[in-house]
């Protein structure tokens, strides 16, 4: 079953009505891989229907996040970046510089969230982490410019 299959199912049994312009989201959202924007999302809409706005998109996104079928990552950048929950869980390092992303697997930060459950009782929500530093690249032409290393 695809996901979008998953996505308009989702939506019906939680009683919410799947419309035509959600329903073009929805398949627009499915063609994306891994992570998109918005502005990613409309583009594919608008080859299909210029009826539906920017604004559709988001309130669709919304409400897909209300009901935790996607989620949100913030990359250092000006842009929201969305992923379908059924996207594998992972986390991302964001170069401060070159924005390139490097992305890392779930189970890297368990020792963490356990750590803030059992040691403070805290349940942390790490569906997207994003960690902001530097690359080796980066880094290397920092050191050679003469400025201190930013790490």
């Amino acid at each position: 079953m695809s996901e979008q299959k998953d996505l308009i199912g989702d939506l019906r049994e939680r009683g919410t009505r799947v419309t035509p312009q959600r329903a073009i989201i929805l398949s627009a959202i499915e063609k994306l891989p891994g992570h998109f924007t918005a502005d990613e999302i409309f583009g594919e809409v608008q080859k299909v229907s210029r009826h539906i706005s920017l604004a559709t998109v988001y309130r669709t996104l919304d409400m897909l996040q209300a009901m935790q079928l996607v989620s949100e990552s913030h990359m250092g950048t000006s842009t929201t970046h969305y992923a379908l929950i059924t996207h594998a869980n992972h986390h991302h390092a964001v170069c401060r510089n070159c924005q390139c992303t490097i992305e890392l697997p779930a189970n890297l930060f368990e020792p963490v969230v356990e750590t803030l459950a059992v040691d403070h009782n805290f349940v942390a929500d790490v569906n997207h982490l994003v960690i902001f530093g530097w690359c080796q690249h980066c880094r290397e032409n920092i050191l050679g410019s003469g400025i201190d290393d930013p790490a």
